[in-house]
């Protein structure tokens, strides 16, 4: 692979390196994306296109799990 190669982000090198991060240091998916983010000087709003459905479904789990985003197909309880 020549270094211009290595320097273009695309989706499945974005994603594999959070994939890689989140399994090695045990960081939550979220903290991740925003570390490779920092890494490769992208602007975290325009990562959304980089993200695997898989990656993007763990991190709204995770989003979930800590009340950042509501909970769906819960039954009301009233």
């Amino acid at each position: 692979m020549t270094d211009l190669e290595e320097k273009i982000i695309t989706k499945k090198r974005f994603s594999e390196a959070v994939e890689k991060l989140v399994r090695s240091k045990n960081m939550p998916w979220m903290d991740a994306v925003i570390a490779i983010c920092d890494e490769k000087t992208i602007d975290p709003s325009e990562v959304n296109r980089l993200l695997t459905d898989s990656i993007k479904q763990k991190i709204e789990a995770e989003a979930m799990k800590l009340n950042l985003i509501p909970r769906g197909n819960e039954l009301p309880f009233d």
